[in-house]
């Protein structure tokens, strides 16, 4: 998702994140040490171990470096959530291969043919939540960044100042 992010602002003339590493799959540079690490440990001991959430830093952008910012910024902000559609897909895709060759090896394997196809179920399931979760229109989600330029422009900006409380009504 992050790294989707990066690719699109690269792609569109801000090379911030690629400066910076942060164009790579290495998880090890996306780690923050409060949505990645406290967050998640958190919510764990405070629910009993039933509810878990949390995130990776943010791939920075500098918006004012796209050649064109209306499209840059559309393109940037909807490229995580594409991501996270397209991993959907492919789990999908991935599923049925698994249960087309489960039912062919008849029990020759299946153990591991099961617990394959469990991982691409949790692949669909965690995407598609992922997904619909970031294009929830409170800043700094994709989905804030897209409303924005759907509003009058009087009306964005004062929407656009609220990007530095959004993580407050996130994690409430």
């Amino acid at each position: 998702h992050e790294y989707a992010h990066g690719w699109a602002a690269y792609r569109q003339g801000d090379d911030t994140a690629y400066k910076l590493g942060r164009l790579t799959f290495n998880p090890l540079p996306h780690i923050d040490p409060v949505f990645t690490v406290a967050l998640p440990i958190s919510l764990w001991f405070v629910s009993h171990g039933q509810f878990t959430f949390g995130g990776a830093r943010p791939v920075p952008v500098v918006t004012r470096n796209f050649r064109n910012f209306r499209r840059g910024d559309l393109i940037v902000s909807s490229a995580g959530v594409a991501t996270n559609f397209i991993l959907a897909v492919i789990c999908t895709l991935l599923f049925i291969v698994i249960g087309v060759v489960y039912r062919a090896l008849g029990s020759v394997g299946t153990s591991s043919l099961e617990s394959a196809q469990r991982m691409m179920y949790w692949g669909i399931h965690l995407n598609l939540i992922l997904a619909v979760f970031n294009l929830i229109p409170i800043p700094p989600l994709d989905g804030s960044r897209i409303l924005y330029h759907l509003l009058p422009a009087s009306v964005a900006v004062r929407y656009r100042a609220l990007d530095r409380f959004g993580f407050v009504a996130i994690i409430a």
